[in-house]
């Protein structure tokens, strides 16, 4: 079912998620500013600019019903960033509204959603399917056709090319049209990557690669895991970038050669955000961009501005009366910008090592590549 895979469609939270553990209180740097202070939701993250800078996309969670995410629509040209709800849930259900992007013309969200029926219950059956929503008319038109209950990987990518990109159900990449139609499969996910969950994933600038990250299903995975994993969408490739130790989530391609992601650090079966980091595609080397309970990196402004979810704690609260906890940890994240030149200056120093692995699609073969480092030049 695909509530237990996408609960929280960060990919925070799945199947049978370990306990989030330890409060780390680093506040945001000091140039940082809370943009949605005013919203007051159970929590909100997952924050992306549209292409034209107008509008601010995120996913929130009602107090009363955390388990399931909801899109919010800021608009950024105006000083009091007046936002409103994307698609509206029936009285007595459950709506699914998330892993959403933006259509290259900034008018529509492509988004894995459950509207408009919702379910009954977290156990219920549900019509789960790829969408786009008109952001001002509020229009929905239906992309595919799966049958009840199928399950997707958190997150979606809308290409230049009128492609909208995502996860199956099993685990394999496939693309499907803004216009609707068949759904074609782009990358081969071999079975043995990490156990079969694939997570959040980005596309790079020119649109050629895709980066996603694994979940595993025990823990002797996990150190299969502590990677990104590079597809070539014209010839399947595949190619395994490490992360040194740290599991990544929320990918965001930054340039050609540059990938910001949030760490999650798992030790002794917890679960823990530990910041965003950034890491290079060439030389294999991980830099820590923010420490802290950061979450899903996103830059706006033409690279200018770093937005980013951060809590002060992680806190669960169940609904009263609700039969199941919730599995969502982040009661009381909020969305916050600061200028990207600001934390990278900050932590340019702490960089580390890795190697690359390459995976032949066919054969699912590994070749592993040491890259050769040079020296970090001086600062001034």
């Amino acid at each position: 079912m695909y509530r237990l895979i996408v609960a929280i469609s960060l990919g925070l939270a799945l199947i049978q998620a370990p306990k989030l553990a330890g409060d780390q209180k680093v506040s945001p740097p000091a140039s940082a500013q809370e943009v949605t202070g005013a919203v007051h939701k159970y929590d909100e993250v997952l924050p992306k600019c549209s292409p034209d800078g107008r509008w601010l996309a995120f996913e929130f969670h009602e107090a009363s019903d955390p388990s399931y995410p909801h899109v919010g629509i800021m608009d950024l040209a105006q000083d009091s960033h007046p936002w409103h709800p994307l698609l509206e849930v029936k009285p007595g259900r459950h709506l699914y509204a998330g892993d959403f992007s933006w259509s290259p013309d900034s008018r529509w969200l492509a988004l894995i959603t459950d509207y408009p029926e919702g379910s009954k219950s977290f156990w219920s059956d549900s019509d789960i399917q790829v969408v786009k929503v008109d952001i001002k008319t509020h229009e929905v038109v239906r992309l595919t056709n799966f049958p009840d209950n199928a399950s997707f990987g958190p997150t979606t990518a809308w290409l230049r090319s009128g492609m909208i990109i995502f996860a199956g159900e099993d685990q394999n990449i496939y693309g499907v049209s803004e216009k609707g139609g068949n759904v074609r499969k782009l990358i081969n996910v071999p079975t043995d990557k990490c156990g079969g969950i694939t997570n959040t994933l980005a596309v790079s600038p020119d649109e050629q690669q895709i980066a996603f990250a694994m979940d595993w299903e025990g823990d002797s995975q996990i150190e299969e895991c502590n990677a990104l994993w590079i597809g070539d969408l014209s010839t399947g490739n595949l190619r395994r970038v490490p992360t040194t130790g740290l599991h990544p989530l929320s990918p965001f391609w930054l340039d050609e050669n540059t990938i910001f992601f949030s760490g999650i650090n798992i030790d002794g079966g917890k679960w823990l955000p530990v910041g965003i980091y950034s890491i290079s595609l060439s030389a294999g080397k991980v830099t820590r961009v923010l420490d802290g309970l950061y979450l899903t990196p996103f830059v706006c402004d033409s690279g200018k501005i770093l937005y980013f979810s951060w809590g002060p704690k992680l806190e669960a609260k169940t609904p009263s009366g609700d039969a199941w906890p919730t599995f969502n940890d982040f009661s009381g994240f909020r969305i916050w910008k600061v200028p990207l030149g600001d934390v990278l200056q900050q932590h340019s120093d702490q960089k580390h090592s890795g190697t690359t692995e390459t995976v032949n699609p066919k054969t699912g073969n590994r070749h592993l590549t040491t890259p050769v480092l040079t020296p970090d030049k001086p600062q001034s």
